[in-house]
């Protein structure tokens, strides 16, 4: 019985074996596959991320770009208006200093006026300080022919002239003056402003005291009667008496 047994076990284990070594190497075969399946699945997952991080970076660069296009179109539109603006200003500079040119051709003939309308003002005012008043006029005279002498330095010349002929009638003086007596002589006199309502002076010598004549062009001797308060006008004037109210010979003056 033995006998006959063990060889019938034995060629049954054998036929399993036979059997069995062809499913472990198909399982190890599958197995394979599997591994390369997933190795090829990562390696795709790689590939996909790094295209993902590549499209997410080509994303950002294309937002970036576009926020720079923007960026520019708005700085190049800013720029254009301020062309815009600067062609503007450029053609109102222009057209001003067009008017200027105009402007100095007409303020020319108005200046000229203006210097012979004071010149004729001072020559009938009252004969006071009359070296320092054609001093100025001859000044302007001078400024008006002058090539290195602006439009806008004559005509502030011209306006200082006026103020200084306005000021004179709003101030007393008292200084010393000459006059011719009826020999010709020459006579120092104490001259004494009373704006432009009189011109007077007081002669030391002879207690003297007269006035000038507009109309007559000439000096008219005062009566007695006028002699203190001139003295007192020219004491106040020096500062060597208390300011009072002052008596003046009037003349009605005006210049046409």
């Amino acid at each position: 019985m033995k006998n006959v047994l063990y060889p019938a076990c034995s060629a049954a284990i054998a036929g399993l074996c036979l059997v069995a070594l062809p499913a472990s190497a198909q399982l190890n075969q599958a197995l394979e596959i599997g591994e390369q399946a997933t190795r090829q699945a990562e390696q795709i997952q790689v590939q996909i991320n790094q295209l993902d991080d590549e499209r997410s970076d080509l994303e950002r660069e294309y937002r970036s770009l576009l926020q720079e296009l923007t960026a520019a179109e708005l700085f190049v539109l800013q720029q254009e208006q301020v062309v815009e603006s600067q062609q503007e200003e450029l053609a109102s500079a222009r057209e001003q200093l067009e008017r200027i040119d105009e402007t100095k051709a007409q303020m020319m003939p108005m200046m000229y006026a203006m210097i012979d309308d004071l010149r004729t003002f001072v020559e009938a005012d009252l004969p006071f300080k009359m070296d320092i008043r054609t001093e100025r006029l001859e000044q302007l005279d001078t400024a008006m022919t002058a090539a290195d002498v602006t439009a806008g330095e004559r005509y502030r010349l011209i306006v200082e002239a006026y103020q200084a002929e306005m000021q004179y009638g709003n101030t007393i003086d008292t200084f010393e003056g000459s006059i011719s007596n009826a020999a010709g002589e020459a006579i120092t006199v104490q001259m004494f402003q009373y704006g432009r309502v009189a011109l007077v002076y007081h002669n030391p010598a002879n207690g003297e005291v007269a006035r000038w004549d507009r109309e007559a062009g000439a000096w008219e001797v005062l009566p007695d009667s006028y002699r203190r308060p001139i003295q007192d006008a020219i004491r106040i004037a020096e500062g060597t008496k208390q300011q009072d109210v002052l008596f003046a010979p009037v003349q009605r003056f005006s210049v046409e």
